[in-house]
């Protein structure tokens, strides 16, 4: 039982499931739909695909979500920048908008869902890890910019660049802006503008009103469905379409979602799986820190795990039908908590909505201008630049500046996909660059106690010819010089010195370089008369030191505590 409820999450709520949680999943699913609808036919226009994509990406990823996710709030489906992966990875193939073009796309997403549940075979749960803070950061922050300016020419009526970086399409905006349609431009700005008062003034007017928070919660979130419905009625009453050639969307079938996947070769994998391997880790992270975030509110937990093979199993089945890459949705996500879902109840709901929207009213979409797709992109993509915490990290830590700085440059000069991976060997170079180079601190006693303290900082006591240091790292091969030649120039230094204690309290793993290393200082600091002592040895690394011939040979001593060695090496020298 306990392996079905692991498989299938839905096995350990659904059972419990409450009569009275039913309303607020109704009504969390209903409002939920109401930016569903607008954000995933925008994001499949984002991605190069159909508006029936990104409907179907939406169903069918709700609805597998539910069922293996470990999340009960989380709501699963296209994202902005899920999407302009996609784009970037697809193009190299095919046009965007082509036949072939919605194949690859379809594939991808399958591969990516593979590449999910491979990685919770192998409980590869810690891949998050291998994207630092500032890498994901520098690399969202790019990205929104990259989504924002790709709007632009849809936003003013020009037809679409020939490449999404950011130097052509502003060259292609300088070039085109003399054709630019005022009809479509009045449009788009006019939906940034409502989208940015209902996200920050339409609250306040709501709360004098004497409304309850849930729903003024409700009603400024609806406002993609506004601009939605208020463009439509004016260019389906107006004509402006053929009037004004205002780009719409055009026809949607009016059908429901059928298995669109033809197999994958040899080739389709070698091709896909590396842009497909950086979406799965970039649908991951994107959606499990969305996920802990609203778990943590409600003082509930997911498991990183469970969530590879929810995810997984969301994209798969979203591909399978005719959808693309999906991801949990931050603004989605926040807006099924706001409006009191219980479970996955509402994104079910939520799914069969969108569903009963596809058969039913898809012709409504067709006066759908693309511009007011094309504000709801960049009011979306906007909220994922996060100017407090760019700031902390230029405040707090330089490393993680230099990491943010190339990533954010890489991913607007060359793509996504160059500038995630040149993120990630900027952060693992400056990784090894600090740890080449630990901190290094020769410590005394602090006044009488069992406490010892760095002698830069304190006021301590030390030894007379004992020179006790504190390797604030691990002893491995990237370090192993750097200790030695400073441990050497402080003998060198000090003649007196007749003893070195190296304390590990923080050594958790020693490598073989690194029992070189000792054995090597140990044998060379014989020769002139010093003693090597070891200190704090941690446990696992205590088990691997016995098994070697240099704590069979050393002449020194491994004390427990540096207490201990002080007062034994107080001893020595007083004897």
């Amino acid at each position: 039982m306990q392996l079905l409820r692991r498989l299938f999450p839905i096995v350990d709520w659904l059972p419990g499931y409450r009569k009275r949680d039913f309303g607020p999943d109704v009504i969390a699913g209903l409002v939920v739909l109401f930016i569903t609808i607008p954000q995933v036919i925008a994001y499949a226009f984002l991605a190069g695909l159909p508006a029936e994509a990104g409907l179907y990406a939406a169903i069918l990823a709700l609805f597998g979500y539910a069922v293996f996710g470990s999340s009960k709030i989380l709501a699963v489906g296209p994202t902005a920048i899920i999407a302009m992966m996609t784009l970037e990875a697809t193009s190299r193939l095919a046009v965007p908008g082509s036949e072939a073009y919605l194949l690859w796309a379809i594939k991808l997403g399958f591969i990516v869902g593979i590449i999910l549940l491979v990685l919770r075979a192998i409980n590869f749960g810690a891949v998050i890890s291998f994207l630092s803070h500032a890498v994901a950061s520098g690399f969202i922050t790019a990205a929104a910019i990259l989504i924002i300016v790709n709007q632009v020419p849809a936003l003013i009526g020009i037809g679409a660049p020939s490449a999404t970086h950011v130097l052509t399409v502003v060259q292609h905006i300088g070039n085109e802006m003399i054709n630019f349609n005022g009809v479509t431009l009045t449009f788009g700005a006019g939906a940034v503008i409502l989208l940015w008062f209902c996200r920050s003034r339409l609250e306040e007017w709501l709360v004098r009103s004497g409304l309850s928070a849930d729903w003024i919660n409700r009603l400024t979130k609806s406002a993609p469905m506004y601009a939605v419905v208020i463009s439509i009625v004016f260019v389906f009453f107006g004509s402006l379409d053929k009037e004004f050639d205002i780009s719409v969307v055009g026809t949607i079938p009016a059908t429901l979602p059928i298995v669109q996947f033809n197999g994958l070769s040899m080739k389709d994998i070698q091709l896909l799986a590396p842009s497909a391997l950086l979406i799965a880790m970039v649908v991951f992270m994107e959606s499990t820190s969305i996920g802990s975030v609203v778990a943590s509110k409600r003082r509930e937990k997911i498991e990183p795990n469970d969530e590879l093979v929810g995810l997984g199993v969301a994209n798969i089945g979203a591909s399978l039908f005719g959808g693309f890459p999906v991801a949990g949705s931050f603004a989605r996500t926040v807006v099924n908590h706001s409006s009191g879902a219980v479970t996955q109840v509402a994104s079910l709901i939520t799914a069969v909505l969108v569903v009963t929207t596809l058969v039913w009213f898809t012709p409504f979409f067709y006066y759908l201008p693309k511009c007011i797709l094309s504000a709801i992109i960049v009011m979306s993509a906007l909220q994922l630049i996060d100017i407090k915490s760019i700031r902390r990290t230029f405040a707090f830590n330089q490393t993680d500046a230099v990491t943010f700085t190339f990533t954010f440059l890489a991913v607007l000069g060359l793509g996504v996909e160059s500038g995630i991976l040149i993120g990630i060997a900027i952060s693992f170079v400056l990784l090894i660059r600090n740890s080449s180079k630990p901190h290094i601190a020769v410590v005394g006693r602090w006044q009488g106690t069992e406490h010892f303290r760095n002698i830069l900082r304190h006021e301590v006591e030390t030894l007379p010819n004992v020179l006790a240091v504190r390797v604030d790292e691990s002893l491995y091969f990237v370090n192993t010089r750097y200790i030695e030649t400073f441990l050497l120039n402080q003998v060198a230094d000090s003649k007196d010195i007749e003893h070195i204690l190296l304390i590990c309290t923080a050594t958790n793993f020693i490598d073989s370089s690194g029992l070189e290393m000792l054995e090597l200082l140990s044998d060379n600091l014989e020769e002139v008369g010093v003693t090597l002592h070891l200190a704090e040895v941690k446990g696992p690394v205590m088990d691997k030191l016995k098994e070697t011939t240099f704590y069979k040979r050393m002449k020194g001593e491994i004390f427990f505590t540096t207490d201990i060695a002080f007062r034994t090496l107080t001893k020595m020298i007083d004897s």
